[in-house]
């Protein structure tokens, strides 16, 4: 896909890979929505990428709400034009044992990385397929493939969100909408460092390297796509 010109939402764009990704899509040319929690991050991203000259526009909502989705999805067609690709990066995380995980963070970590990218697909579906071009990309983890003593919750929402992409894939395939899902390893994000993981951040896979990834994969030809993508590090 040529991505100048291209309108480009992101969810939890606010830090992490969700604001290399804004950096990496507006230097490419793209028109970049910015969605998340926290407006005070969004407008920081969004100051950031003032002198690449992108159109941006910032999205404070809550993944998860329903309501909220369909709002900021209105808004972000209103103002910067049809979703070309959208980007479900947003996501949380937490560990315990499952017998010590507290149902509702348990419920919440469904809620966000699963549920989210559920309600933004379903959003903007039926515009890429009427227009018969499209891309989403969603940002699962190798501990979507590979469970993890202590993340049974994380690994559970992000096993979903892979199975969510496989069968999304099957479904808009004949309507020329690319479904593409990507499995980072351990990035030096705030949210690795928060988790209390023991790794290494400067060996550590870096958001930027995931970003121009995606952008790779989306800037790929309309004939083509890559469905599943893994990121390692190369000497962990």
């Amino acid at each position: 896909m040529e991505l100048n010109g291209r309108v480009v939402l992101i969810t939890g764009a606010g830090r992490g890979i969700g604001r290399a990704l804004a950096h990496a899509f507006a230097a490419a040319g793209s028109k970049v929505a910015l969605l998340g929690k926290t407006k005070k991050n969004l407008l920081e991203t969004q100051r950031e990428l003032k002198d690449s000259g992108a159109a941006t526009v910032v999205l404070a909502a809550d993944v998860s709400d329903e309501g909220a989705v369909s709002r900021a999805v209105a808004a972000a067609e209103q103002q910067l034009g049809p979703v070309d690709v959208l980007v479900n990066n947003a996501g949380i995380f937490a560990m315990a044992p499952v017998e010590k995980m507290d149902a509702l963070v348990f419920d919440r970590m469904l809620a966000v990385n699963l549920r989210g990218p559920f309600l933004m697909c379903r959003a903007l579906l039926p515009g890429m397929k009427s227009r018969k071009r499209g891309h989403i990309v969603n940002i699962s983890s190798t501990a979507g493939l590979r469970g993890f003593a202590g993340g049974g919750a994380y690994c559970a929402a992000k096993f979903g969100l892979a199975g969510l992409t496989h069968a999304l894939r099957y479904e808009v395939r004949a309507s020329n909408v690319r479904v593409t899902c990507v499995y980072p390893s351990t990035v030096n994000t705030e949210l690795m460092k928060k988790s209390g993981m023991d790794f290494k951040a400067e060996r550590a896979i870096q958001p930027e390297d995931v970003a121009n990834a995606v952008v790779s994969l989306v800037a790929m030809d309309d004939r083509a796509m890559t469905t599943d993508f893994e990121i390692w590090q190369t000497n962990p």
